[in-house]
């Protein structure tokens, strides 16, 4: 049986197969969503918990590399090609169980303080201070959530602006973006009023654009350098690129589709 780990790594997009919770017969526009909420599981997964047996299986495929290498290009994917061609996997899992605690969760010498707050600090004199935690970038994190509906998991004990939070986030939005488009493609109505009045799949499309400009891509460039930089394994170093390219090739399909979309006639989005 798979781990969890394992069936996010399986679930990454691919136009080869149809995204996890989706079926055949569901449109593009909604697998797309799907597949798009998964790839931000997998990510978040990654920041949040250890490496399990399972994805050093899978990344140990060359035709799962050489996939990876079409979504993300050669330049995302070459450090994790480098860690597969010389795998031990039980040593190796160690290993990487322990550089997980020194880069995410043990304040010691690698520690890369994976939080929003730290990041984005005050200006000083001209120069970029860390700044504190539970800060102003914390507190807008909190408003855009609530915004969106969403609730931090009371299992979960990360501040709001770690990164695997962050990245959860981007999850819930898709997910919910996914379900506005299924319900806008079968018109369905909830006690004679369209549910979609509420979970509008543009609504949660701008909720996402705007969290990527004001908060990830204002920090995650940081994040990956210092993981970079503090990373002895090209495990993490090439997980970074990977979460940094998607982030980047997301946040750029997605200020197309919505420039798109806006310049279309009302309504005419829903027509997919």
């Amino acid at each position: 049986m798979m781990n969890e780990q394992e069936e996010r790594l399986q679930e990454v997009y691919s136009p080869k197969r149809i995204a996890a919770g989706a079926k055949e017969g569901d449109s593009l526009a909604y697998q797309e969503a799907r597949a798009r909420a998964n790839m931000y599981h997998f990510f978040s997964d990654i920041f949040l918990n250890p490496p399990q047996r399972g994805i050093l299986d899978q990344i140990a495929k060359k035709d799962f590399l050489e996939e990876l290498s079409s979504l993300f290009g050669e330049k995302g994917v070459a450090e994790l090609k480098e860690f597969a061609a010389a795998v031990h996997f039980d040593e190796d899992l160690e290993a990487l169980q322990k550089e997980y605690m020194d880069l995410f969760a043990v304040p010691t010498g690698r520690y890369v303080t994976p939080f929003e707050d730290v990041y984005l600090g005050m200006a000083v004199d001209g120069k970029q201070e860390r700044g504190p935690l539970l800060g102003k970038k914390a507190i807008a994190a909190i408003r855009v959530y609530r915004e969106a509906g969403a609730e931090m998991n009371e299992a979960c004990m990360e501040l709001p602006t770690h990164i695997g939070v962050e990245l959860s986030f981007m999850r819930f939005l898709c997910e919910r973006e996914a379900q506005a488009i299924y319900d806008e493609e079968r018109d369905i109505l909830i006690d004679g009023e369209r549910k979609t009045e509420v979970w509008d799949s543009i609504r949660h499309r701008d909720l996402q654009i705007r969290f990527l400009q004001e908060h990830l891509n204002e920090w995650f460039p940081q994040l990956s350098q210092s993981i970079q930089a503090n990373a002895k394994s090209p495990f993490y170093r090439g997980l970074a690129l990977m979460t940094e390219s998607f982030i980047v090739q997301d946040t750029a399909k997605l200020s197309g589709q919505l420039d798109l979309e806006r310049r279309m006639p009302c309504g005419s989005h829903k027509l997919r």
